[in-house]
């Protein structure tokens, strides 16, 4: 039998029907999320500035952007320290978010409750308001954890100012780790009881459970997990601009902060365009790692 144009047997009609409906989406997607980026990538072709003659009639000037931006030791300083940031970041909001969601659904009720209500609130807490609320907290000899340190007799400690990339990654885990909690804690419902106690009954204790039993189980959810919060701590701007501005000099300044501080300080939009073409081809790997380990997801689960 002659198939139509589709393919699967019907004519041109059905499939003008079936395309239709996606139209507005496509659309969609096109105009609010192609359209920037293709126009991000041809301005970090540019010359731009923020003001002035530069902003007015910009010149196409090819990769010179990326010359300098590759050739650049501020670059690479802030991409280490990106490096650094993003990778103890999401280890930290992994390891955290999963003891949590495993402690928790050894509580009562009542302190599972509690639990969730403390960690989602500081989720929910805009990244700005997380900033200033721990810049508070850390910020001078009269601030809150110094205030603490005196009753147990510690030294002050200024560490936004001593160890300000340390500093900006404890608040982003802090901030961070209720996601992974809720995804853990609905990984762990997955997890058989019957399998739990098959590994007692055969003499696993409670960290031989976790390594031996829990953690192999969860794996493509810890996979997925990682990747995502390796996606949202790429972008985290406010919470090291509002706490440190990326210092002091330089210190705390990953790759979202050193493209602000191009584009706004220095008036170079071009320049910081190039910056955010860059922070989006490493936000398109991890979308790929994302979706390769979905499909995998989803063939083991059948």
């Amino acid at each position: 039998m002659a198939q139509g144009a589709s393919g699967t047997g019907q004519g041109p009609a059905a499939v003008l029907m079936r395309i239709v409906p996606l139209a507005p989406a496509t659309l969609m997607i096109v105009a609010f999320f192609l359209v920037p980026i293709i126009w991000a990538i041809y301005t970090s072709m540019t010359n731009l500035g923020l003001s002035g003659y530069a902003a007015r009639n910009p010149s196409f000037i090819g990769f010179e952007n990326y010359y300098y931006l590759f050739t650049d030791p501020r670059t690479w300083a802030a991409l280490g320290r990106t490096a650094v940031f993003v990778g103890l970041s999401v280890a930290g909001q992994n390891i955290v978010g999963f003891c949590i969601a495993y402690v928790r659904q050894m509580a009562t009720p009542a302190i599972q409750s509690l639990a969730s209500v403390i960690v989602i609130t500081a989720w929910v807490v805009p990244e700005v308001v997380a900033g200033f609320l721990w810049y508070t907290f850390l910020r001078g000899d009269e601030s809150g954890m110094n205030q603490i340190f005196d009753i147990f007799g510690f030294a002050h400690q200024q560490w936004l100012l001593t160890a300000p990339l340390a500093a900006v990654i404890v608040i982003n885990i802090w901030r961070g780790c209720a996601f992974s909690m809720l995804v853990y804690s609905a990984a762990l419902q997955d997890v058989s009881s019957e399998v739990l106690e098959a590994a007692e009954i055969d003499g696993a204790g409670r960290m031989q459970s976790i390594f031996g039993v829990i953690l192999p189980i969860i794996r493509p959810v810890i996979a997925i997990n990682v990747v995502l919060t390796t996606l949202n701590t790429l972008g985290v701007f406010g919470i090291i601009w509002i706490t440190t501005a990326g210092g002091p000099g330089t210190r705390s300044e990953t790759l979202p902060l050193l493209m602000y501080n191009q584009a706004y300080d220095f008036g170079l939009i071009g320049y910081g365009s190039s910056i955010a073409v860059l922070l989006l081809g490493f936000g398109v790997i991890a979308s790929l790692i994302y979706v390769r380990l979905f499909k995998v997801g989803e063939a083991r689960n059948g």
